[in-house]
């Protein structure tokens, strides 16, 4: 797998004379003007000299070292639309085998446009966003259910968006009945979902480069599992951001097929979530299609493991990763009729999956795709 780190600018930028790197054409230059004061040559042999040399300057540039560009300067493309949230969310059901829209967040009725941005709050049964109490908090708009429920909140001015999903407040209750999570039991969910339109879609195969950006923060872990239950195979909280890479060639017979191409950015039992690449399922309403998540430790090593309350900022560019990802489910049979070029990043979401009981909250200052 390739090494892929956290991006770092680096200002590349040299003083230059006639195209060539200084200190050395500085150099040239005055044994130039010293050789032309010796001989007292006149304005003929100077020209002549002054050809020559200019002719040797450039045919010397063949030997200099190649000119790199400055990364400030590269220009990319945005995917998404409405970064602040200004249209608010629609919200689907609570159910997991039927996520039908059920309203909209338009922060108290002062937004008639339509979301680009939807909720998902599945088996988020004693959680419905569409019951919460809505406030504005420090210039955050904020939706919470109940005192101590789930919460979102939104600070239009700089599009940062905080995700809290309290599981302990709903495992043992209701629907989810067992606590702890027992196999096969489902999970809360608490999910900003984007679906990309058809005219948006991004063709992979077009691009030289894909970058999934992310400034985020993990805000609080509050381990509220029976004590000595714990299991790590079954109990955890994840924060991880998929897209989705999907077959869009009309003529193709694995039309709509896609996998899900994930980064975890945060996994309770681990300092960096590991590799992981398996089909998606476990319960009746799980996909099917094949998940690959790359071993999050060359990405996030160079800030450190993960931590509660530690700024992250990541600008990784995935390509690559993605064709890797496309391989190996090629392997172990997923779209084995797909061709690269028939790949479009179609959706994606980000937030949190809950499979025990704890209680999380993340800060989402930006996140988008930037390609070019």
């Amino acid at each position: 797998m390739s090494t892929i780190r956290c991006k770092i600018h680096l200002d590349k930028r040299k003083r230059r004379i006639f195209g060539i790197e200084s200190p050395l054409s500085v150099l040239t230059l005055k044994l130039f003007a010293i050789i032309l004061f010796s001989l007292r040559i006149n304005i003929i042999s100077f020209f002549s000299i002054a050809t020559m040399f200019l002719f040797f300057m450039c045919s010397c540039k063949k030997g200099t070292s190649p000119v790199v560009p400055d990364p400030g300067s590269i220009t990319y493309s945005t995917l998404f639309k409405d970064t602040s949230y200004a249209n608010g969310f629609f919200v689907g059901s609570t159910s997991e085998a039927n996520p039908n829209v059920i309203g909209k967040l338009n922060y108290g009725g002062t937004v008639t446009a339509t979301p680009v941005w939807e909720i998902a709050q599945w088996n988020c049964l004693n959680n419905d966003l569409m019951k919460a109490t809505y406030s504005i908090i420090n210039n955050q708009y904020q939706y919470q259910v109940g005192t101590n429920g789930n919460r979102i909140a939104v600070d239009k001015t700089n599009g940062t968006l905080t995700l809290e999903c309290n599981a302990s407040t709903e495992y043992g209750l209701n629907g989810i009945t067992s606590n702890p999570r027992k196999v096969n039991e489902p999970w809360p969910t608490l999910l900003c979902e984007y679906t990309i339109p058809d005219v948006s879609i991004l063709k992979i195969a077009d691009q030289k480069e894909i970058h999934m950006t992310i400034d985020y923060k993990v805000l609080k872990l509050e381990d509220k599992m029976p004590s000595g239950t714990t299991n790590p195979a079954l109990h955890s909280a994840s924060f991880q951001w998929y897209i989705t890479v999907q077959n869009r060639n009309l003529s193709s017979a694995e039309y709509g097929q896609y996998l899900w191409f994930g980064l975890c950015f945060y996994d309770k039992r681990y300092d960096y979530a590991p590799f992981y690449a398996a089909q998606d399922g476990g319960q009746a309403n799980n996909t099917g299609m094949f998940i690959y998540i790359p071993d999050m430790k060359p990405i996030l090593s160079s800030q450190g493991p993960a931590e509660i309350g530690k700024k992250f900022i990541v600008d990784v560019n995935v390509l690559p990763i993605i064709r890797e990802a496309f391989t190996l489910a090629q392997q172990r049979n997923f779209l084995t009729q797909t061709k690269w070029e028939d790949l479009y990043i179609g959706g994606t979401n980000i937030g949190w999956e809950v499979t025990g009981t704890y209680n999380v909250a993340v800060e989402i200052n930006q996140f988008d795709i930037k390609y070019r």
